[in-house]
């Protein structure tokens, strides 16, 4: 099967001895490029920038001030004096 689409069908009877006709490079491309494409993106960004800034603006007025999820501050223990030594803990003497 031929996979080129500017050759006409050979099978079909409507096209069969046509030859393809000359495109210009101008007539050939799918869509334009320049202006237009860039005022649709540039439009995009407008309006994407109007959402955000005061859905940004009402998150941080509803923030709770103190919120539970914040991280506890641990403070390491302070060095022991034996010189870092461990000293196991005395068990307790059984009572009669």
């Amino acid at each position: 099967m031929n996979s080129r689409t500017d050759m006409p069908d050979t099978t079909d009877r409507r096209t069969r001895g046509l030859k393809p006709e000359p495109v210009t490079a101008t007539e050939a491309r799918q869509g334009f490029r320049g202006k237009p494409v860039l005022i649709v993106l540039l439009a995009g960004l407008i309006l994407a920038m109007l959402v955000w800034i005061p859905a940004e603006w009402w998150g941080n007025a509803i923030a709770p001030s103190d919120p539970a999820n914040q991280p506890v501050e641990q403070t390491a223990p302070a060095p022991s004096e034996n010189g870092g030594q461990v000293v196991p803990e005395s068990s307790p003497t059984p009572t009669q």
